[in-house]
């Protein structure tokens, strides 16, 4: 019974995600107006659809950092993760450079890490991808994993 509710739960952030990056809603309120404008062509590689995903990346973040930021970190990170595999699935094959650095950073977020570390590692990807800095205030920052 534990594991259907966990299971359940686990899809929560999901229907929220595509709740919320299906409507105007999300476009409107929940990103924010001319401070977060994503810097167009900022994608690594020639992506004729970079505007979309863009859009999904910022919808993810919209979402995904007031989760994290209320200590649902597990929450967030798959956030982030779903909207990685969303735009593997839509974009994967038209954006190459994309698909190789969302594919490496799923991979690693599946070894064995925290769900704060899990989290800033998707983030690392959407920002290179966007052409921005990743910014963790000292706080922040996710356990170091040890060398070696």
């Amino acid at each position: 019974m534990v594991l259907n509710q966990q299971r359940r739960l686990s899809i929560i952030p999901l229907l929220i995600f595509t709740l919320l990056s299906t409507h105007s809603y999300a476009q409107k309120n929940i990103v924010s107006s001319e401070n977060n404008k994503l810097l167009k062509d900022t994608l690594p590689g020639k992506c004729p659809k970079s505007e979309e995903i863009e859009k999904i990346i910022s919808d993810a973040i919209s979402l995904g950092a007031p989760i994290y930021n209320a200590g649902l970190h597990n929450g967030c990170y798959r956030i982030y993760e779903w909207a990685a595999y969303k735009i593997l699935y839509e974009y994967g094959k038209a954006c190459g450079d994309v698909e190789k650095l969302l594919r490496l950073a799923i991979e690693k977020s599946h070894g064995d890490y925290s769900d704060i570390e899990k989290a800033w590692m998707m983030r690392a990807a959407f920002d290179k991808i966007l052409g921005v800095p990743t910014k963790i205030e000292e706080k922040e920052k996710p356990p170091s994993v040890g060398n070696g």
